[in-house]
């Protein structure tokens, strides 16, 4: 029986309140042997190829099922019933469109709310791109993987090679819901540990008094945070969004991060960052003119 975590239910509140949080990715490919001779994409064989690979995956034919009250935390189920075609779909653009064309049918899709009552994600295919290049648009609900975790899950459904191996989907048969019976008696578990270690808390004074100092820092800057100023990146927001591609080389990113003994996601934030202080500075003193090509 696996429960959300407290970091799982983050997003789906966010959901509650009118603010999906969805993750997604988007990536060209080449569309030899995904385009038929008559410029139609070939859906129905990259189901084919895809349906084998699907048990990697478990979470791809995962509800969240949250049970009534007093029988704990949200939690993982199967869904009762899996269509693939429901998650791998097909969307074509103009013919010979071009990447404002592809990102602007990326955005409309986003929009889209993932339906809760199936596993919430998508890979949608955008063929029209010229030199027959395909798009494809994937997004899965946070609560489901983290970035990097997404990014993965999805490269575990797709080859890396052309024309590989086709092997036989094994059989899938959705587990049932836990009973309530069976919800009490693992909250109730749970619970007893939580207990335990609130026991072994008190037990130990000392070492308990000594995380409450060293966590108090961050209390003390929560509980005493002043209000901020509004600004053009704080202010309530509609649901419509402009994608753009920001590109840069990855391998000056690995040497400018070991330089300085730091990640490839520090070099990113700092960028970011340096942006948003730009931008911000620019805001405050209107006469300075601000350069976006940073």
């Amino acid at each position: 029986m696996e429960r959300l975590g407290v970091q799982d239910l983050a997003p789906l509140r966010g959901d509650d309140a009118g603010w999906p949080w969805d993750i997604g990715a988007v990536a060209i490919l080449d569309g030899t042997g995904l385009v038929d001779r008559d410029g139609r994409f070939r859906i129905e064989a990259v189901r084919r190829a895809i349906e084998p690979k699907l048990h990697s995956v478990p979470r791809f034919r995962q509800l969240v099922y949250r049970p009534p009250l007093g029988l704990g935390w949200p939690l993982w189920v199967d869904a009762p019933c899996f269509d693939l075609a429901d998650h791998v779909r097909v969307l074509p653009l103009p013919a010979g469109a071009d990447q404002a064309q592809l990102l602007l049918a990326c955005e409309q899709l986003r929009r889209r709310r993932l339906d809760p009552s199936r596993p919430r994600w998508e890979a949608w295919f955008l063929p029209g791109l010229a030199h027959r290049r395909v798009g494809l648009f994937v997004r899965l609900h946070h609560a489901m993987a983290d970035g990097v975790a997404g990014v993965a899950a999805f490269g575990g459904l797709f080859d890396l090679g052309a024309d590989p191996p086709a092997p036989a989907a094994p059989p899938w048969t959705p587990a049932p819901v836990p009973s309530a019976r069976e919800l009490l008696a693992d909250n109730m578990h749970r619970r007893g540990h939580e207990l335990d270690r609130a026991l072994s808390s008190l037990a130990d004074p000392a070492g308990t008094l000594r995380r409450a100092r060293r966590g108090w820092p961050a209390w003390r800057d929560a509980l005493t945070e002043k209000r901020v100023s509004r600004t053009s990146l704080n202010r309530p927001i509609g649901p419509d969004r402009t994608l753009a591609l920001v590109r840069s080389r990855l391998d000056v990113a690995r040497t400018i991060a070991h330089a300085h003994d730091a990640t490839v996601n520090d070099v990113v934030l700092a960028a970011v960052t340096g942006g948003l202080r730009d931008l911000l500075r620019a805001a405050a003193n209107p006469s300075r003119t601000w350069c976006c090509a940073r």
